[in-house]
This record gives C-alpha cells, structure tokens and sequence, in this order.
C-alpha cells in the first residue's frame, strides 16, 4: 500500500517540479536563489528518518524524496518572465503582471549590489532579491511591468 502512495506523490511532484521548471526556464531577469527551500526540505526529510516516518524504506521512497529534493532546488529561483512574475512558492509560481499595482526597492549600502524588491498586489506583496544594482532592477522592471505601475525606491541606513 505505501507504494502505490509513493509512486502516485511522486508523479504529483514530477508534475510541479515540470510546471516549476517551465517557469524557471522563461526567466529572463534573474533574482537571487533561495536555498532556504532546499534546506527546509532537507530538514522535513532528516525529520521524517529521525522521527521513523519513513519505515518502509522502498526505491519509490528513494524516488519520491529525490523528487522532493530536486523540486525545492527547482523552486529557489525567481525573477522576472516575459509575462510574469515568478516566485518561490508551492501554491503559486506565476503571478502576472497586470495584478502589480506597486513596487518598492529596498537597497542596502553594502559592498556588493542587493536590491530588496518588494511587489504588492489587491491582496498580498510578493518580494525578490536581487543581485545587482538597482537602476539595473528598475529598467529590467519598466522592460517588464505595466505601464502606470509605480516604482518606489528606498534606502537602508
């Protein structure tokens, strides 16, 4: 029974992991890799051997978790899509320009360029790092973003 379990969790992990790299591969502004999903997938994973979840030590289990693993890598670039804005999340890869009302740059007076963007939309805000400079960022964001959408730019102290 838990492989039938395993095999159908990792075709829905290969079906996301394929949807997340469509998107990742039509990124043409990159953002900074989140290698936090890869560690916190690493950690469900050292947890699930810790806490005995994972009893039932099959191939499919080898397959899933890799699957597991290779998706939280696949899902820790963002950046910026002809059409879209893609982010790091499980539940919503893409979201579309059109529903951008504001941006907001953050800079840091550091050594190398880090740039902090922070899209807000009607009902959430979505944030990027970046980096690189940041009148690199707004014109890569003027390139991509509608007309009319404003762009705020503020610095850390």
């Amino acid at each position: 029974m838990t492989g039938i379990f395993y095999a159908v969790l990792s075709l829905l992990i290969l079906a996301y992991l394929a949807y997340s790299w469509y998107w990742q591969a039509n990124i043409d502004f990159a953002g900074r890799f989140r290698l936090a999903n890869f560690i916190w997938a690493a950690i469900f994973i050292g947890f699930g051997f810790y806490a005995g979840l994972f009893a039932d030590q099959t191939p499919l289990l080898a397959v899933l978790l890799a699957l597991f693993l290779v998706s939280s890598l696949v899902d820790g670039q963002s950046g910026l899509a002809p059409h879209k804005l893609v982010i790091s999340g499980y539940f919503r890869r893409a979201i579309p320009y059109r529903e951008i009302e504001h941006v907001t740059l953050v800079t840091a007076p550091v050594e190398k360029p880090v740039v902090l963007a922070i899209f807000k939309t009607e009902r959430h805000a979505y944030y990027l790092r970046f980096s690189k400079r940041a009148e690199d960022v707004i014109t890569a964001l003027k390139q991509h973003l509608e007309h009319g959408v404003s762009i705020e730019v503020q610095t850390m102290m």
